[in-house]
């Protein structure tokens, strides 16, 4: 009950408030405020273009209301980049696990995985982001099938929530790339605050952000999808497309005028994502179970291999991959650019050094020290590798040769080196305690060399030890 309907005495000052709130919407009318876009007139100079008349699809009708649906398909042979969409349908049950590395997914049928992205009012997340396009992919007999939920007006959520709550419990599988971060979590906070349970919550989820850039990040400079689609799966996008950074506020520019030109290039950049999802969990799936088979890895991709063998416990892949990147790095030609070529990732790391170290430390731990020592003598001998993998190396050997092979004076000689090697450093806490450990070691070495020589273990014992005593 108003204010206004338990006041009679207060009529007049009422009727003035009405008088004020009329002529303010008819002010806010003649300045082109009007709710939703439905009504909106284009600017002077611009021609107002509904999505409908630009993008194929249909209005799904709901108990809300309508929302707009943008809608293609694809053949299975439909080559995106380098590979089919039928490339997906052909992973075998190790492959599809090997890429999300989850074995809930083997016995699910491929055509309920659904691909999801979205287009959001926002970067950041959080109740006041909106997802304005949500696109969903899936196989339907013998096609692909593209549906994009599209926002016409903020008051078409309700109905596009509905909708999206009936299509997506058809599917027990969400591919996304960071959807575990940012798209999942955006829609269902838009459930929740539509009164609704969220359609994903029963869902598995298969993040490919990850492993592509357990993958790929000693090779490439990002691992942002834009990234792996020229790098990784051979996609060139058309002129069509635009910036991802761009779309928050192309929408809003959107709502302002009411001109749909601009949706369309975003309607096709939410397509094309989607597409790349497909044949980027094609890619991940094969790599990821066979590298042996594809002869273009580069030895960034055979190094993240085996350091991803070696953290799941898979002794021989972890030592092939290793080998594999010394192979690839030692074949890449210098004289050409690129952090594939020269053999330094990414990421700014020394690959070869990297798989020499990886390496090395893989047969140490497998109690095969004698052939960890020829890798470790190859690391702390190469020059054009960084200081702290020659000083690691260094103490390795020196460790070797005291404990292993009782030549206590190389044994010197090498933490000598080490010692020169983490001084080039510069001063700092950690540098000073590594500093003072290996003096420690370095006097140690001079008293077993010493008592050797007289004939006298370092505790006074007589020993047979032969070595070089000359001074």
């Amino acid at each position: 009950m108003s204010f206004c309907s338990t006041q009679p005495t207060s009529k007049s000052f009422c009727d003035r408030r009405y008088v004020m709130r009329d002529d303010l919407r008819k002010r806010l009318r003649e300045l082109g405020v009007v709710r939703g876009v439905a009504q909106l007139s284009a600017p002077a100079g611009v021609s107002k273009s509904a999505i409908e008349k630009l993008v194929p699809g249909h209005f799904h009708t709901t108990t809300n209301g309508q929302c707009f649906v943008a809608e293609e398909k694809h053949p299975l042979e439909h080559l995106h980049g380098d590979l089919p969409l039928l490339s997906f349908l052909s992973l075998t049950t190790e492959e599809i696990v090997s890429a999300g590395q989850d074995p809930a997914l083997a016995d699910i049928d491929r055509e309920r995985y659904c691909f999801l992205d979205t287009e959001t009012t926002g970067l950041s997340g959080g109740t006041g982001t909106m997802a304005f396009v949500v696109g969903i992919g899936f196989f339907r007999r013998e096609s692909f099938v593209l549906h994009q939920y599209f926002l016409r007006d903020p008051g078409d959520e309700p109905a596009m929530i509905e909708a999206l709550a009936e299509e997506l419990a058809e599917f027990e599988v969400i591919v996304s790339f960071n959807g575990r971060a940012f798209d999942v979590p955006i829609l269902e906070t838009r459930f929740i605050l539509a009164r609704r349970p969220p359609a994903t919550s029963n869902a598995l989820h298969l993040d490919l952000l990850h492993p592509a850039r357990r993958l790929w990040r000693y090779r490439l400079h990002s691992c942002a999808l834009g990234v792996l689609e020229q790098e990784v799966l051979g996609v060139e996008r058309e002129q069509a497309d635009v910036p991802g950074g761009l779309i928050p506020w192309l929408y809003r520019d959107y709502l302002r005028t009411g001109d749909a030109r601009e949706m369309k290039r975003v309607i096709y950049h939410n397509a094309i994502d989607i597409l790349s999802l497909v044949t980027l969990t094609a890619r991940l799936g094969r790599v990821l179970t066979d590298p042996w088979a594809e002869p273009s890895l580069s030895a960034g991709e055979y190094y993240a291999l085996a350091r991803w063998y070696d953290r799941v416990g898979r002794t021989e892949e972890t030592e092939r991959a290793y080998r594999s990147a010394l192979l690839a790095a030692a074949s890449a030609d210098p004289g050409e650019d690129g952090p594939e070529r020269t053999g330094a990732g990414a990421t700014g790391l020394d690959v070869r050094a990297a798989a020499l170290r990886g390496l090395a430390y893989h047969l140490k731990r497998s109690g095969r020290r004698d052939e960890a020592y020829i890798y470790w003598q190859q690391l702390a001998a190469d020059s054009t590798s960084d200081v702290d993998h020659r000083q690691l190396a260094r103490v390795e050997v020196a460790k070797y040769l005291e404990w292993h092979v009782t030549d206590y004076a190389l044994a010197a000689e090498w933490t000598q080196a080490a010692i020169a090697s983490l001084e080039q450093l510069g001063a700092g806490p950690r540098q000073e305690a590594a500093l003072g450990e290996l003096r420690h070691r370095l006097a140690r070495l001079q008293r077993k060399a010493e008592a050797a020589c007289s004939g006298e273990d370092a505790s006074g014992a007589a020993t047979d030890q032969d070595g070089e005593c000359d001074a």
